[in-house]
């Protein structure tokens, strides 16, 4: 016998339900009984009773789910509105009817029907109405999910925001099965057509996020606690891991465009997160496994890898799957992986996670999770062991480990320790006590009529100023970390060592000045806010080495939030070392060197190593002139250059780290059509240096310039740039 249940429907539709036992040509006889054989039959009307000629009608199991890749099709009534699906097996299916003349409403109806085992034909008159729908929204930020109806075809994925739209329904209550694709499991509810369902949440994630694509800092989940923790790519040649340490980098790969509930990311290659520390190798406990969400085509090899980012000796575990067109949940089993490399699964370790895409188009990625791990497991794990803190000098013997620190052309500085004979040390130890600048003397015998005394501004007892002002060689310490407001330019006298190590020392207000000096140290500062926020030239620097000073040695100093220049070293200054600073929020980082046409620049040097040029308006160095060594470098996010190499200037640029589009400039003057003006030309040249960016060097010898000093470069790969990016500034 056959059952059947109207889900909507004109109210006589199902009046006469006609039950004919099959005739003997429409039943099998098998070994042990009959075997059943069963037809659903139809007339489709219109809501005017009109026969409805060549309306679409398709019936499913009621426990169908759309798959979203290939479509149920519809079977096609004749001119009089007839269907018929025969052999069809028991059991209960929805029927779908629509209208599919354009040139009359759209119109349809959906009704359920149950065929037993009994042998049968169902026969009915089916009428059309009008249609409507159901919308709703799934709770942005949860990753992608599907809505489907059981029985019918319908596949629908919310946008971006989390709307979604069931579209041509007909009156009538329906249950909706939002399941998501990621981890957060599936959500059942009956829902009315033409209503909006209230947001539906689908719970809490089965695992730690390592990224949900809902933000675009680049920074992982894990990496917040674990330290740093970025995505990355692939570089300009496709071959070396290239973290995306800025927000532009990262919008390229990730944002809401072709996502569902919010973002995701995309690439065309190879994408992957860092857990934690560059090259940190982590055994998580608990961890089980790996889940994320993708759609795509082709294959995609997903490992867990760690040790060397050279493809020929990284070690891990991987496992390839097969890519969908919609939307789709992954659960890899760790102990499923196979290992590659040295890699064991008796002692699994995890550096990144990465994501190659094989043969197919661009991959979307979104909602990646570790299963079996949480905050506190990855706590447990976490190391500090590349932040190096400085501690409190106590004698002259941190006074002399710092300085076999020094390389480069400022080689000889000796600061505070003044000039060495054979037998003594000639320097003297000058605590700083106080923050205070100057301060406010009365003079008693100075009084006005009305009985005001007169006022005298004098250097505070103890202060910095007080100690940079001394004639005599002065390893300058501090008492206690604060900020130290300059009122006036600080004018440095030779001989000096101002060291901030073991504190957090900040100089504020007017910055710091050099004139004829010689025999400096400026170590573990930060120097920061400056009273003047103008760009003019008149600007205070925070550190201006000029006239003629020499031996000047800059380390483990931040610079940042001066507005033209952060330091500059010029007027026939020389012999100059700028190691492990960080130079940051201002048009240009160093100028070494004025125009020849303000001053001609002969003799100058300058050294710069290991440092962090981020956030400038323009450039990170500026040379017009002399003589510049830069190596190991990371210039990471700058408007025009990472060195403008100028006025006959000569520049040995080694194994730096460009994150940028422009690494060197070899002119400081274009004409009015945009030509190089080549009386303004420099010398460069460019050995083994990274450009994670761009792949084509400039090419030069620098006329023929070469340090001849002793030092070590570093290779120049993402590795140097995570360390220069932690290290560099204050300890």
């Amino acid at each position: 016998m056959a059952k059947m249940k109207m889900l909507q429907l004109a109210s006589a539709s199902l009046v006469s339900l006609l039950m004919l036992s099959a005739c003997s040509e429409n039943s099998k006889t098998a070994a042990g009984g009959t075997e059943a054989e069963s037809t659903i039959a139809l007339q489709v009307r219109l809501a005017d009773g009109t026969a409805a000629a060549n309306a679409r009608v398709r019936a499913l199991p009621e426990g169908y789910l759309a798959d979203g890749l290939q479509s149920a099709e519809w079977t096609v009534a004749d001119e009089s509105g007839f269907v018929e699906f025969n052999d069809m097996e028991p059991g209960a299916y929805m029927v779908e009817a629509r209208n599919s003349d354009e040139s009359k409403d759209v119109s349809g109806a959906v009704f359920s029907v149950v065929l037993d085992s009994a042998v049968a034909r169902a026969v009915d008159t089916l009428q059309l109405d009008s249609l409507t729908r159901i919308e709703g929204y799934v709770t942005p930020g949860q990753g992608p999910s599907v809505i489907r109806i059981p029985g019918l075809e319908r596949f629908v994925v919310p946008d971006s925001s989390g709307h979604f739209v069931v579209d041509n329904l007909p009156a009538g209550n329906f249950d909706l099965v939002i399941e998501s694709r990621s981890n957060r499991g599936t959500v059942k509810l009956s829902a009315t057509a033409g209503e909006t369902v209230p947001e539906v949440n689908l719970g809490k994630p089965r695992g730690f996020a390592v990224e949900d694509f809902e933000r675009f800092s680049g920074i992982s989940a894990t990496g917040e606690i674990l330290g740093d923790g970025w995505w990355y790519t692939l570089d300009a040649d496709g071959k070396n891991i290239m973290p995306l340490w800025d927000e532009t980098l990262t919008r390229t790969y990730s944002g809401s465009d072709g996502c569902a509930s919010g973002g995701c990311a995309r690439t065309t290659n190879r994408l992957g997160f860092l857990l934690g520390g560059f090259e940190t190798e982590y055994a998580l406990p608990g961890l089980e496994t790996l889940m994320f969400s993708a759609r795509g085509s082709g294959t995609l090899r997903v490992s867990l890898a760690y040790g060397s980012t050279d493809d020929a000796s990284e070690n891990g575990f991987e496992y390839e799957v097969e890519l969908s067109k919609v939307w789709e949940g992954y659960s890899i089993d760790i102990s499923k992986m196979k290992p590659y490399g040295k890699a064991s699964l008796k002692n699994v370790k995890v550096s990144r996670i990465d994501f190659r895409v094989g043969k197919g188009d661009t991959l979307f990625l979104d909602d990646v999770f570790l299963g079996g791990i949480n905050e506190e497991s990855l706590s447990s794990v976490a190391t500090v062991e590349d932040e190096l803190a400085s501690d409190y000098p106590k004698d002259w013997k941190d006074h002399d480990a710092l300085l076999k620190e020094l390389v480069g052309y400022g080689v000889g500085t000796r600061g505070g320790a003044g000039l060495l004979d054979e037998k003594e040390i000639t320097g003297e130890i000058c605590v700083v006590t106080t923050t205070d600048d100057y301060i406010i003397v009365e003079d008693t015998t100075n009084v006005d009529s009305l009985g005001n005394a007169a006022t005298t501004a004098i250097i505070a007892p103890g202060s910095l100023r007080d100690c940079a002002y001394r004639d005599t060689a002065s390893w300058i310490i501090f008492e206690k970390s604060g900020v130290y407001n300059l009122s006036t330019p600080l004018r440095m006298k030779s001989n000096k060592t101002i060291d901030g190590r073991g504190r957090d020392i900040r100089i504020t207000g007017m910055g710091v000045l050099t004139d004829v000096s010689e025999n400096l140290i400026f170590e573990n500062l930060t120097f920061t806010a400056p009273t003047i926020a103008t760009k003019d030239t008149s600007s205070r620097r925070a550190l201006s080495i000029h006239n003629g000073t020499h031996h000047v040695w800059i380390d483990h100093c931040t610079f940042e939030e001066y507005p033209l220049v952060e330091l500059d070293v010029k007027r026939g200054s020389h012999s100059v070392t700028v190691s492990w600073s960080r130079f940051e929020n201002a048009q240009t980082g160093i100028l070494f060197g004025l125009p020849p046409e303000s001053f001609k620049e002969s003799e100058q040097t300058m050294t710069m190593h290991h440092n962090y040029f981020a956030n400038m308006d323009w450039s990170a160095a500026f040379a017009r002139a002399g003589t510049l060594h830069a190596y190991n470098n990371f210039f990471m996010d700058l408007a025009h250059y990472g060195v403008e190499c100028t006025d006959s200037a000569r520049c040995y640029i080694e194994r730096n780290v460009f994150n940028i589009d422009n690494t060197v400039s070899l002119y400081r003057l274009w004409d009015d059509k945009g030509v190089a003006i080549d009386s303004t030309v420099g010398f460069v040249k460019m050995v083994d240096n990274w450009n994670a960016v761009v792949s084509d060097p400039i090419l030069g010898d620098a006329n023929g310039y070469k340090p001849d000093y002793s030092y070590e470069a570093e290779s120049a790969d993402a590795g140097l740039a995570w360390k220069v990016k932690k290290l560099a500034g204050p300890r």
